[in-house]
């Protein structure tokens, strides 16, 4: 029986409560090894729920652990560079939450690291891990819809205050909807067509004072060969209410309680993902899932046997680069007005 991949998770915040589930249901590939945490109260607590978990409250002593085969980072964005570098270093696979990094020079220390040091670096863009998006890039890849040429994309959602303390500091997120939704979005255009643009402009703005970072954005990139896609995103789409600390967890991420379309135009046909659940393929509907897939269960298991089989994951972090890129030309064009080349 091959040995399974002994996994150390570090940061036991909200989105920790998304991949812990996810790894109790990999247990065929996959155990849990330590929790790393500053807030020893979260650790004890978590803890408790495993057992044989080590604990930590140093992660320079966690990367030091020779136990531990691979780190799932979920951390604040300003801290994933650094955080993933020391474990690359340390001969340590890393999965680590998306954005990649703050910039693209971040992400490519990090690839570089991953690459000299023989390890596998996977970036967590878990919305990729739905049978219905997976199913829209089988049907892009078969010209189902002929040549792609287009896509738009939206986003509508209502958040009031932020899910966490580090999301109101432009210095440690990066941004705002960019990093937190954009990433996603940028992500799957550029798997949709398989390169990156050649040029992008973007526009944004922030307005609400809960937050620095731009909660209002509309992003073109063309790709050359008459090739385009197109992004609107919003947090201030103010038609449904809040609770009290904000719209949070399902609140925000569900079809719900939010509009997020996707448009595929190709020069034959359209393909349309309504968020993660629903593809149809010019009105009949192809694919469909539950809100409650397990799209971190797949992307754990990616990860696993990506390390096992030696061979290159799914948003890898080598192809990642190409998000930080795209990201980091959003935000120029937003401060100066203007296309930026790529």
């Amino acid at each position: 029986m091959l040995r399974k991949l002994r996994l150390a998770v570090v940061g036991l915040g909200r989105v920790s409560k998304s991949h812990l589930p996810a790894i109790r249901e990999q247990s065929d590939l996959i155990e849990l090894v330590a929790l790393v945490s500053r807030d020893e109260g979260k650790l004890r607590l978590e803890a408790e729920k495993w057992e044989g978990v080590h604990t930590y409250t140093s992660y320079d002593d966690a990367v030091n652990d020779p136990d531990i085969d691979a780190f799932l980072l979920l951390l604040p964005h300003d801290i994933h560079a650094e955080y993933s570098i020391k474990a690359l270093r340390a001969g340590k696979h890393v999965l680590v939450e998306k954005p990649m990094a703050m910039n693209v020079q971040e992400a490519e220390q990090m690839a570089d690291a991953a690459e000299a040091n023989q390890v596998t670096l996977m970036i967590g863009q878990s919305r990729r891990f739905y049978q219905p998006v997976m199913e829209s890039i089988r049907q892009v890849r078969n010209k189902a819809i002929g040549e792609l040429i287009n896509i738009n994309a939206m986003l509508l959602a209502h958040m009031d205050k932020p899910a966490a303390d580090w999301w109101k500091d432009e210095s440690k997120i990066g941004g705002f909807i960019i990093p937190l939704w954009g990433s996603h979005i940028l992500d799957y255009i550029q798997w949709a067509y398989g390169r990156a643009p050649k040029s992008v402009y973007a526009q944004g703005h922030s307005n609400n004072p809960n937050w620095s970072g731009e909660d209002e954005v509309a992003i073109s990139m063309n790709f050359g060969e008459g090739q385009m896609a197109n992004v609107w995103m919003s947090f201030n789409a103010g038609c449904r209410p809040t609770d009290e600390v904000g719209l949070t967890g399902k609140r925000i991420w569900s079809t719900q309680n939010s509009i997020y379309e996707r448009y595929l135009i190709g020069s034959n046909g359209l393909l349309h993902l309504k968020d993660e659940y629903e593809l149809s393929l010019n009105g009949e509907k192809l694919e469909s899932c539950e809100s409650t897939f397990p799209n971190f269960k797949w992307q754990l298991e990616e990860f696993a046997l990506a390390i096992r089989e030696g061979r290159e994951p799914l948003a890898s972090g080598r192809e990642i680069i190409q998000v930080m890129r795209v990201m980091d030309g959003c935000f120029e064009s937003m401060r100066t007005g203007q296309v930026v080349q790529l």
